[in-house]
């Protein structure tokens, strides 16, 4: 039995909304990763940026760790999810010596990439012979 291949890549303490990252997280989960880098570059999110470098790097660690030369090894985006880290509070001056407060989110953002089975290959290779 051939040895699966997996990878997570984890970020924490990544500036943006968990609301908004967490959007662009569903886009991707359970795409190609291929596929879905290619989706990430065409997204005008800031938090598409988060997601590619984090994707594109799970990738390029599964590529350089493949035993096999198999050049249809394909690899799938398994789990994105992203969690809600702690909220900095910052003081926004005023005007009259007021101020407000000002909430700078943060998240923490995990994307774990596996290798592609042989059952969803053939879903795949299926899907492409009847579109």
């Amino acid at each position: 039995m051939a040895r699966k291949l997996g990878s997570a890549g984890d970020i924490a303490g990544e500036g943006g909304s968990p609301k908004k990252v967490n959007l662009v997280a569903a886009l991707v989960r359970g795409m190609l990763v291929k596929v879905a880098l290619m989706q990430l570059e065409l997204i005008k999110k800031g938090a598409a940026k988060t997601v590619y470098q984090l994707s594109s790097s799970s990738d390029e660690r599964l590529n350089c760790c493949s035993i096999s030369d198999d050049p249809g090894l394909l690899f799938l985006t398994a789990e994105a999810f992203v969690g809600k880290g702690y909220f900095k509070k910052r003081i926004a001056f005023h005007a009259k010596g007021r101020s407000g407060l000002i909430r700078r989110p943060e998240c923490r953002l995990t994307v774990i990439v596996r290798e592609i089975t042989p059952e969803e290959k053939a879903d795949i290779a299926r899907l492409r012979v009847h579109n």
